[in-house]
């Protein structure tokens, strides 16, 4: 793929908050910038979860706030965290043309597929394990992010 170079101006205070993360993340600053503008790109094209990602920022900013301490780290952060991120989702309307909702799609190995009969509550919490194994098999640190691989997994679906 070709690449070719763009000649932008930042204000100091964006360039050092890249040079920063660029800094944390144990990359150069244009990798850095790849990295943020493909991540825009991925989550650009379903309004919902665009709006849910903003509520979750603000949300976690909240509880700062008002608990003096982040979401993880106190368990009453992490409590009001999770009510308040189950709110902000169950306020999203649902289309009543989506309620015949389409089947389940099958997808991996046997041992890894929901079933119709699954509670809803199970197949989250699979996906949720199977984000971490996959995305963030070391950890939760932002230098240990693959975005690489984060993007393959998200296009996978599209083809």
């Amino acid at each position: 793929m070709k690449q070719q170079q763009f000649k932008i101006t930042l204000g100091d205070d964006l360039r050092a908050k890249l040079d920063r993360s660029s800094s944390l993340n144990l990359r150069s600053t244009a990798e850095e910038i790849r990295q943020r503008l493909e991540m825009s790109f991925d989550i650009q094209g379903d309004g919902h979860t665009l709006d849910l990602i903003y509520a979750i920022l603000f949300l976690a900013h909240e509880i700062m706030r008002d608990f003096g301490t982040t979401w993880w780290g106190d368990e009453r952060a992490r409590s009001a965290f999770m009510a308040a991120i189950a709110d902000q989702v169950m306020s999203y309307p649902i289309n009543p043309a989506d309620l015949a909702a389409s089947p389940l799609v099958t997808l991996g190995t046997p041992e890894q597929q929901a079933g119709p009969e699954d509670p809803p509550e199970v197949i989250g919490r699979a996906i949720a394990r199977n984000y971490r194994r996959r995305v963030r098999p070391l950890g939760f640190r932002s230098d240990n992010f693959d975005i690489s691989r984060f993007h393959e997994l998200m296009q996978s679906d599209k083809k």
